[in-house]
Parts: structure tokens; C-alpha cells; sequence
């Protein structure tokens, strides 16, 4: 059976093991995120405790975008397409 949908190898640019965490503005506080979350946080982001300011990706792809610290993932059609499937589940 071939694989379908979305192939590409994801660039991990850090080490996906270590403790990555974002800054959420709102709740003014850290919080444990994935590596593929990390990798499109457009914030504050760090691992083990010290600041990251690496490459920042479209979630789900390896398109690189701009920071503009908006606080929040950066989507792609991916993500939509997944939040998509994951409201039709919830009816």
C-alpha cells in the first residue's frame, strides 16, 4: 500500500528530545509543547530552561517564515486540514 498524504521529512533544527516550551502571552506563563508545535511557534520559545531563536516553520511544512511574534502556531493548509477532521469528530 502506498503512503498517502503528507510525505515530506520534517526539518527538526533542535534536538526533539530535550524539554520544549512556548510562551503563552494570555496565560503569561510556559508550556510544554511537541516538536512538530515547537517548530511553528511564533514566540517565545526555548529548550531546557534556555531561549531558542532558530528557523521558524509553516506547521507541518519546512517553508520557512518571518517571526512576528504573534503568540500563536503558524498555519499552513495542513493545519487546517486537521483542524478540519478534528471538528468532524467531535459531532
Amino acid at each position: 500500500m502506498e503512503k498517502t498524504g503528507n510525505t515530506e521529512k520534517l526539518i527538526y533544527p533542535f534536538n526533539e528530545a530535550k524539554l520544549l516550551e512556548v510562551f503563552l502571552p494570555k496565560a503569561q506563563r510556559w508550556h510544554r509543547v511537541t516538536c512538530v508545535d515547537f517548530r511553528s511557534w511564533d514566540g517565545k520559545r526555548r529548550i531546557q530552561g534556555e531561549k531558542y531563536e532558530g528557523p521558524l516553520y509553516a506547521y507541518g511544512t519546512n517553508r520557512e517564515v518571518k517571526f512576528k511574534n504573534t503568540g500563536g502556531i503558524i498555519s499552513s493548509q495542513i493545519l487546517i486540514d486537521r483542524n478540519n477532521r478534528s471538528q468532524k469528530m467531535r459531532f
